[in-house]
C-alpha cells in the first residue's frame, strides 16, 4: 500500500516538474526565436499558442473579442464577461489560423528560411502596469513592448520581423492584440 502511494507521489511530482519546465519561452530572445522557428516551420498553432488565448483574455479582462453594448448589458457578473470573452475568442480561432497561415505563406515567398544565420532582437518598452485578473483579484505584471526582430541570411541580407505588442504578462511572453494580427514584416 506504501509502495502505491509512494509512486503516485513519484508520478505527481514529475508531471509539476514536466509542467513547471514547458512554460514558455524565459526570455525576449527565446520569444523572438519561438516567433521565428514558428514561421520557419510553417507551424500556425504554434505561432497561435504564443498570442494570448482567449482564456487568459478573459482572465485578465482584456476584451479583444468585441462585445456588443446588447452582450454587455446581458451581463450579471464578472465570470459571465469572462465565459463570453472565451466562447468569443474561441470562436474567432479558425479564422485567426487562416490569418497566420496567410501571412506564414507571404512571409516564405520572400527568402528562404532555412538559410537564416542569426537573429536579434530589438525592444522598447512602451507601458508596465499591473493588471487585476477577474476572478480572484491579485494583481499582475503586464509590460508592453515594441520588438523588432531581426534576421540576417547567410547571403548577409536582413529582415526585420515588427511584433505590435509583445506583452510580458504575468511571467509569460505573448503577442497581444490577436485582432491586428500583430506581426508584420518591414520591407
Amino acid at each position: 500500500m506504501k509502495n502505491i502511494k509512494f509512486t503516485k507521489l513519484i508520478l505527481l511530482f514529475g508531471l509539476i516538474t514536466l509542467v513547471s519546465c514547458s512554460s514558455g519561452p524565459e526570455t525576449i530572445d527565446e520569444f523572438a526565436e519561438e516567433i521565428t522557428n514558428n514561421i520557419k516551420n510553417k507551424d500556425s498553432e504554434g505561432l497561435y499558442s504564443l498570442f494570448l488565448s482567449p482564456k487568459e483574455n478573459a482572465s485578465y479582462g482584456f476584451a479583444s473579442a468585441t462585445i456588443t453594448p446588447e452582450e454587455s448589458s446581458k451581463l450579471k457578473s464578472s465570470e459571465d464577461l469572462m465565459k463570453l470573452i472565451i466562447r468569443k475568442g474561441t470562436q474567432k480561432k479558425p479564422d485567426d489560423i487562416k490569418r497566420i497561415d496567410k501571412f506564414i505563406s507571404e512571409a516564405h515567398t520572400l527568402f528562404d528560411w532555412n538559410q537564416i544565420k542569426s537573429i536579434k532582437t530589438e525592444s522598447t518598452l512602451v507601458t508596465s502596469k499591473k493588471v487585476k485578473t477577474v476572478r480572484n483579484k491579485v494583481m499582475v505584471d503586464a509590460d508592453t513592448y515594441d520588438l523588432k526582430i531581426i534576421i540576417e541570411l547567410n547571403d548577409n541580407k536582413t529582415y526585420r520581423l515588427k511584433v505590435n505588442k509583445a506583452m510580458k504578462v504575468n511571467n509569460r511572453w505573448v503577442i497581444f492584440p490577436m485582432n491586428g494580427f500583430g506581426i508584420e514584416i518591414e520591407k
